[in-house]
């Protein structure tokens, strides 16, 4: 596996509800994001199955113990996932990254990071 510390971690995709404008939905003309792995929020929302409270894991999300935490539509992903990197734009750490990245090493510490 590679030094990336989203492939150990994989958290964001755990924690949030990831919601987006459902324009970006496929067919919507633009959208890539395949609605069958969508649902919707609001008129203008919509968000990833599994994610729909929050603190569950993205029905996208897959885990292997070779290639650690991968998104399974990465080409395809919503603008909220593309948003969320691991720095920030100014080369600085993102803090909310490091904090989840913190929770996944005590739940990989407890015997429950791999889902």
């Amino acid at each position: 596996m590679t030094s990336n510390p989203c492939f150990e971690c994989g958290m964001c995709c755990q924690y949030f509800r990831v919601s987006f404008y459902h324009g970006e939905i496929a067919g919507n003309r633009t959208g890539t994001v395949p609605e069958e792995l969508t649902t919707r929020v609001s008129t203008h929302l919509a968000c990833m199955k599994g994610t729909e409270k929050g603190g569950e894991p993205c029905v996208a999300l897959r885990y292997t113990p070779e290639e650690g935490y991968r998104c399974s539509i990465y080409e395809k992903r919503s603008s909220t996932c593309r948003s969320f990197n691991v720095l920030n734009d100014d080369g600085t750490p993102n803090q909310d990254c490091q904090k989840l990245q913190l929770i996944a090493k005590q739940k990989k510490q407890q015997g429950l990071g791999c889902k």
